[in-house]
């Protein structure tokens, strides 16, 4: 994520600021112009918990974030999964896709997914449910530890469940669906038994030579999906240190081979800091050249190279 100015005094602001640090200006972000103005026009939930600094659109109360939301009560477990949204949203406005309008319909239900009444994350026909009991860290934590996936987070949910819905909404338009099975198999492949028998088997590290995640290796959609939010790591992780650290330049990530080679020595970085405080590394992934190049394929979508 790039750091953006206030348009009081220009000092740098952050996206999830709702005031600016230097002078107080209250402040709320527009994603039509991907940039911070004075607040006049504020979303609802600026003053609930979740304290949404979006502008409020297209004559509603609430901003492009909200809006795409069903019956969601703001809490403290929200919070975190709220921000994730916005963070992609504005991710996928960046590089052009503009969710409203494209059917199927985008639509988000946060959910508190407790032992009695458990909630399953997932995307179906548009809308994304999340179990938002992840966003209370020492669950989050627990969950990590059971599913051996330490670099489990609402964003990565939050860019997962978006790479499904891409799928849906984009196959035979910005890509066509036999380039697709001929890089991730074919999608009719019974999903539900593909999931079944995924769970069924001991992760016995095979699945490294193809595919950028263990669940990845579960179904073709689900290859897609981890390849997406893979791409959307990507992307967020290097705006992020070009806007901070100036150590690449945007206008050179125009080919996948390129935003790739500088991916590279960016993972070892912020692994390497990571370990050097006692913290786990946050990208522990090493993908083969075959995952590389699904990840590649999403790229390419994006630039609507994929059709063929």
């Amino acid at each position: 994520m790039k750091c953006f100015k206030c348009p009081a005094c220009s000092e740098r602001v952050f996206f999830a600021n709702l005031n600016c640090n230097a002078c107080g200006a209250s402040l709320m972000y527009t994603p039509a112009s991907d940039s911070f103005r004075v607040t006049d026009s504020p979303c609802k939930k600026r003053e609930t918990i979740e304290q949404c600094n979006w502008e409020s659109a297209n004559g509603s109360t609430f901003c492009l974030s909200c809006s795409l939301d069903v019956d969601e009560t703001p809490t403290e477990l929200t919070v975190v999964f709220q921000q994730s949204k916005r963070r992609t949203l504005r991710q996928l406005h960046r590089l052009g896709i503009q969710p409203s309008g494209i059917e199927p319909r985008l639509l988000f239900a946060l959910e508190e997914g407790t032992a009695d009444n458990p909630v399953t994350t997932g995307h179906s026909n548009g809308l994304i449910t999340l179990d938002v009991s992840e966003g209370d860290a020492e669950h989050l934590q627990r969950i990590q530890d059971q599913m051996s996936e330490p670099y489990r987070t609402p964003l990565g949910h939050v860019r997962h469940e978006l790479g499904h819905w891409f799928w849906q909404a984009m196959a035979g338009s910005l890509f066509e669906l036999d380039h697709f099975r001929s890089v991730f198999g074919d999608e009719n492949t019974p999903y539900q038994q593909a999931l079944k028998d995924h769970y069924a088997q001991l992760d016995d590290g095979s699945w490294k030579a193809n595919y950028i995640s263990f669940y990845a290796s579960s179904h073709p959609w689900e290859d897609f999906a981890e390849s997406f939010a893979h791409f959307l790591h990507i992307d967020g992780t290097l705006e992020t240190m070009q806007s901070s650290m100036q150590a690449t330049d945007e206008s050179d990530r125009a080919s996948f081979e390129t935003m790739y080679s500088q991916w590279v020595p960016v993972t070892t970085l912020i692994n390497e800091l990571n370990l050097s405080m006692g913290m786990p590394e946050p990208y522990p992934f090493a993908p083969s050249q075959i995952a590389v190049d699904k990840i590649r394929f999403v790229a390419d979508a994006f630039q609507g190279n994929n059709k063929r």
